[in-house]
């Protein structure tokens, strides 16, 4: 499995990592989402259909959140 990781604004709370962890989960090849509103930061594991991270993007961003350029892995 691989890790991508995404830095996020517009994080406030709980409720964000859990929307986040929501849309993202419903990817196919998504295996884990760990989010973290107080960094910003977004883990994501997928599996052998690695996810894009372009869709990952386009999806965090549709739910109402900004991917900031660059800050990945």
């Amino acid at each position: 499995m691989d890790t991508l990781e995404l830095q996020v604004q517009g994080m406030s709370c709980a409720g964000c990592e859990q929307r986040i962890a929501t849309v993202l989960g419903r990817v196919e090849g998504v295996r884990d989402v760990s989010a973290d509103h107080s960094t910003g930061h977004v883990r994501v594991r997928v599996g052998p259909a690695l996810a894009d991270r372009a869709v990952l993007a386009e999806r965090i961003e549709a739910a109402g959140f900004e991917v900031v350029e660059g800050a990945s892995r």
